[in-house]
């Protein structure tokens, strides 16, 4: 692995201090601890626009919209892996994680249209989607963010190992859920074993 390479976090919630951000500053800390590079991108701060569907990216394979993604595009490609942190907005991801994710569009292009990846598809990245909903449990709660994160990380050419959901949060937040700490504590310590294998 080499030691420049980062783990992108993105915090896809526009609440200060609140679940997410609690459930990232515990992801960060156990990478602290192991000595690994990675960088929390607050989405909610940066300028990202929403794709238009112009069609430029399917005969560039890059984007014709200038802002805040624009870098992303190289600290994808130069990633070792990437973690989704996002709240459930009607049975799916935030909005501005949704914009994120429509703006990949470059790289599917690049990958699946032109045959020309802007993204190195040898190297190997590992991701993680951690969603937070605020209702009791029920069936197929976070099924519908679930299928939008499988397309995003076969976009950033990522394998994603684990998927960590969190119901519930509008009476027991994650401070007071230590049943959903257990379970975010051994996912963590496996994906930077993954993470070390690489």
């Amino acid at each position: 692995m080499n030691k420049e390479s980062k783990i992108l976090i993105i915090n896809g919630s526009p609440r200060r201090s609140k679940n997410c951000s609690k459930i990232i500053e515990k992801i960060t800390s156990k990478l602290d601890e192991n000595q690994l590079n990675y960088e929390v991108l607050n989405i909610y701060k940066m300028n990202i626009d929403y794709c238009i569907a112009c069609g430029y990216c399917e005969r560039t394979g890059k984007c014709i919209i200038k802002d805040d993604m624009t870098p992303l595009y190289e600290e994808f490609d130069k990633s070792i892996g990437t973690i989704v942190v996002s709240p459930m907005f009607f049975q799916s991801i935030s909005t501005k994680v949704k914009t994120l994710v429509d703006r990949t569009q470059a790289f599917y292009s690049s990958k699946y249209i032109l045959k020309q990846p802007s993204i190195d598809t040898k190297k190997e990245r590992r991701g993680m989607f951690i969603a937070v909903g605020g209702q009791p449990e029920y069936e197929n709660q976070f099924l519908g963010g679930q299928l939008v994160m499988d397309l995003f990380f076969k976009c950033i050419n990522t394998k994603l190992i684990s998927n960590i959901y969190m119901s519930n949060s509008d009476e027991v937040p994650y401070n007071d859920n230590k049943e959903f700490q257990e379970k975010l504590n051994k996912k963590i310590d496996n994906y930077i074993k993954e993470i070390k294998l690489i």
